[in-house]
C-alpha cells in the first residue's frame, strides 16, 4: 500500500514532466524557435489554466498540441517534396 502512494506521488510531481519528454522525443521541436506573441501568450497561459485543473482538461490540451505538431510536420513535408520537385523540374 505504501508503494502505490509513494509511486502516486511520484507520478503528480513528476508527471509534466515525464510527458513533456516523452512527446519530445516522440514529436521532437523544430529546430528553428517560433516567434512569441501576444496573443500567443494569453492563448498558453489559457491552456495551462484549463489543462492543470481537470484531467479531461488535460487531455484536450494535450491532444491538441499533440495534434498541432503532427500537421506542422506533414505540412514541413509536403513543402520540403515540391521543393525538391521543383528542383527536379529545372
Amino acid at each position: 500500500m505504501a508503494n502505490n502512494r509513494i509511486l502516486a506521488e511520484i507520478a503528480r510531481k513528476g508527471g509534466g514532466k515525464l510527458l513533456d519528454t516523452a512527446v519530445g522525443r516522440v514529436l521532437p521541436a523544430d529546430s528553428e524557435p517560433a516567434r512569441k506573441t501576444l496573443l500567443g501568450g494569453i492563448a498558453a497561459a489559457v491552456a495551462i489554466r484549463v489543462a492543470t485543473r481537470s484531467v479531461p482538461g488535460a487531455l484536450v490540451i494535450g491532444g491538441g498540441i499533440i495534434a498541432k505538431r503532427l500537421y506542422d510536420r506533414r505540412h514541413a513535408r509536403k513543402a520540403d517534396a515540391a521543393k525538391e520537385k521543383d528542383a527536379s523540374d529545372a
